[in-house]
């Protein structure tokens, strides 16, 4: 007697489709926010969310049944300290430090906003680093329409200027410090913080 080789077992195949990417995007640097944690509502059958460094990965198999209306992710801040220089306005019934994204167009860009910053500029004279005194210092968006959009820093001790808290916007990443209305520095907000403090001599 012969023995037929066993069959092979038929395995079932499934197409996975890629629905949405979905990145929260600093609005000032446009840099891709990282620390996140997310999930789909509503849970739909088939559909399925990634967290990947940079960006949320929607996918859902080709026999799930399409929503009647475009489901959401909800997406958490996970990194506490970076939170708490965005603005994240609490939402009801919801955990601190979520956004709710709708997903109705294939690629989504959601833009997080700085909070209001300071910018702090302490001059000192060459050669004797005394105190720069009585100087007129503004800092200059390096972008936008002419003339370029200004911040006033008034002098609030003796060589120590800084502006009031804004939120300091793409035009003026990087910015020019401009003293007497001559350019000094070009430099960056650090947005990891409410506060960028710099040293600087006049050299203008």
């Amino acid at each position: 007697m012969t023995a037929q080789p066993a069959a092979w077992p038929h395995l079932a195949t499934v197409t996975t489709t890629l629905r949405h990417t979905v990145r929260l995007v600093h609005a000032s640097t446009g840099a891709s926010v990282r620390g996140l944690g997310a999930h789909l509502e509503p849970a739909l059958r088939g559909w399925s969310l990634r967290v990947l460094p940079d960006v949320l990965v929607v996918s859902a198999r080709a026999d799930a049944p399409t929503p009647a209306s475009p489901p959401k992710a909800v997406v958490t801040l996970t990194d506490g300290a970076l939170a708490d220089v965005l603005v994240l306005p609490a939402l009801a019934d919801r955990a601190p430090r979520t956004l709710v994204v709708d997903l109705t167009t294939a690629d989504v860009q959601h833009l997080v906003h700085p909070v209001p910053m300071t910018l702090t500029v302490v001059l000192t004279t060459p050669s004797t680093g005394v105190p720069r005194t009585g100087a007129t210092v503004t800092a200059r968006a390096t972008s936008g329409p002419n003339p370029k959009p200004t911040v006033p820093l008034p002098e609030v001790s003796p060589g120590t200027y800084r502006s009031a808290a804004r939120e300091w916007t793409a035009a003026f990443t990087p910015l020019d410090v401009l003293v007497g209305g001559d350019p000094l520095r070009t430099l960056s907000m650090d947005f990891s913080t409410v506060t960028t403090r710099v040293h600087l001599v006049d050299t203008t």
